[in-house]
């Protein structure tokens, strides 16, 4: 009779590696996920160069609302994400870019600081708004 063309102590080797590469998979899997975490519908603030607080709120039937800290509405409109971006078409409201294309940007939420990286957008305000800074989760 031949002999295995692996010793024992390989087989219990090779063995062990796949238990561990196996758990690191597993421990690896919720952290995934939370990557690939779906766009928060929620409201979150920023305070505007000029020091004001603003209001953004992410609400159902993909509309948006940015306000200031007593209640006036800037911009309204809608918007759709797609993974990790995410696209504004401005409707009403003094801000809004009524005649600009969608903007287009790659959002990210970390912790509770939501940011917007611009793709495309030929609003420069709407770009300079969203892109400044982060915006923080109203909880």
């Amino acid at each position: 009779m031949k002999d295995f063309p692996f010793s024992k102590a390989a087989l219990v080797s090779r063995n062990y590696a796949c238990v561990l590469v196996g758990l690191a998979l597993f421990l690896l899997l919720p952290a995934i996920r939370l990557q690939a975490a779906e766009f928060p519908k929620s409201s979150f603030s920023a305070t505007s160069p000029r020091g004001e607080k603003l209001k953004l709120k992410f609400e159902d039937k993909e509309k948006f609302s940015l306000k200031t800290a007593d209640g006036k509405v800037l911009v309204m409109g809608s918007y759709k994400v797609s993974k990790n971006q995410i696209e504004f078409t401005d409707e009403t409201g003094p801000f809004a870019a009524k005649d600009a294309k969608p903007g287009k940007y790659e959002w990210r939420l970390e912790s509770d600081k939501l940011s917007f990286s611009k793709i495309e957008d030929e609003s420069e305000g709407r770009s300079k708004g969203l892109t400044r800074t982060p915006w923080t989760s109203e909880k």
